[in-house]
């Protein structure tokens, strides 16, 4: 028989189950964004390491020049290189950055200062890379080079087709 205590007590079960599964529906966004943001920070810390970070030797095909150069991706998505055509038609270093696109994918844009035979700065040329990293030791990619003013603005394509990178990961 269903008493007027007996709705009471239903009424307070209810209300409590009610109360519970508020809290958890306001609780549970709340530590799944706090959780992804801890994960986010520890991989832009460097604490969980992208998989290219580290140094490369690098085989350039570039149509009628082929070349060798050095390259390191860093923690934070700092990229360096130098090739050892550098000397010949002097450079500077490149600089630029390097970010994730996908699973085992990464673009890369880098800028260096291209000198006149006497020594001074005429321009500022810029390489965007693609690279797919094809296991631990190995990727491949391409690149295409572009012309800037020395502040490195209003490019212009000089690669008619883009270059051939291959890696292998310094040990």
């Amino acid at each position: 028989m269903i008493t007027k205590r007996n709705i009471t007590a239903i009424k307070r079960r209810a209300v409590s189950l009610l109360r519970t599964l508020t809290i958890l529906a306001l609780a549970v966004p709340i530590l799944n964004s706090t959780a992804m943001a801890q994960a986010d920070a520890q991989e832009n810390a460097g604490a969980i390491a992208a998989p290219i970070e580290g140094s490369w030797i690098f085989s350039i095909d570039a149509g009628p020049v082929s070349f060798t150069a050095l390259a390191s991706f860093s923690a934070g998505g700092v990229f360096f290189g130098t090739g050892s055509l550098d000397r010949v038609n002097p450079v500077s270093t490149l600089t630029g950055t390097w970010k994730r696109t996908g699973p085992n994918r990464f673009d890369s844009t880098a800028y260096f200062i291209a000198f006149d035979p006497a020594g001074n700065a005429v321009a500022m040329l810029k390489t965007n890379q693609v690279f797919h990293l094809k296991g631990r030791s190995e990727l491949v990619g391409a690149a295409l080079v572009y012309s800037c003013n020395l502040q490195g603005e209003n490019c212009v394509s000089v690669s008619p087709t883009p270059s051939k990178v291959t890696g292998r990961r310094m040990e």
